[in-house]
């Protein structure tokens, strides 16, 4: 897809997908009854970030009801609504984003947007969508981290990764996620991390 590109956030909309990919090599499941965009992008350490922050500026009128839990799902009231996958080969990257629509996700503790009565009109979303994005790769590093904070639901709570166990304290310029576990700060670069 990037090798083809024109270089500008050029992005492919679907409303369902076969053969999505979501991170280690799991299947993103890409049923009708969602949309799923694969943007484009220059190269960027913090580009899931920057997915994120624009997906909840763009759903207009749920800003207060979303959340973002690193390192890359979007969460309505407490559940899954949404994901974001970039790959990056130092060039350019492609930011993949999933959300749920309509459909019913077969995931445990996921919901979609109907559910709470709320129409998304695709046009105008994506409209808002690409608005948005294309300020927030503008933005310093630290401005994006500062949102990202804003939006995280997992800053100051009980959370666990593999067989460990600490509490989120802080976003790190890096994207990393930094965890107070055992009375030793860790730093978190990837992995799935639950709420406790």
């Amino acid at each position: 897809l990037s090798s083809n590109s024109t270089g500008g956030n050029d992005c492919i909309l679907a409303l369902q997908q076969t053969r999505g990919k979501g991170r280690a090599g799991r299947v993103w499941e890409s049923p009708p009854g969602g949309l799923y965009l694969s943007i484009i992008s220059p190269s960027h350490s913090l580009l899931p970030f920057i997915a994120g922050i624009s997906v909840i500026q763009a759903l207009v009128g749920l800003k207060n009801r979303l959340r973002l839990k690193w390192p890359n799902d979007i969460i309505l009231d407490g559940k899954k609504v949404g994901g974001i996958l970039c790959e990056d080969d130092g060039k350019s990257a492609v930011a993949g984003i999933g959300i749920n629509l309509n459909n019913s996700p077969s995931f445990p503790n996921s919901t979609n947007l109907a559910s709470i009565g709320y129409g998304l009109d695709e046009y105008r979303f994506l409209k808002s969508f690409f608005m948005v994005f294309r300020e927030n790769l503008q933005k310093s590093n630290q401005d994006i981290i500062s949102r990202f904070r804003d939006y995280d639901c997992l800053l100051g709570r009980d959370i666990s990764w593999g067989k460990a166990t600490g509490i989120a304290k802080s976003i790190n310029s890096d994207g990393s996620l930094e965890v107070l576990s055992d009375g030793k700060l860790v730093n978190l670069y990837s992995g799935d991390v639950h709420l406790e």
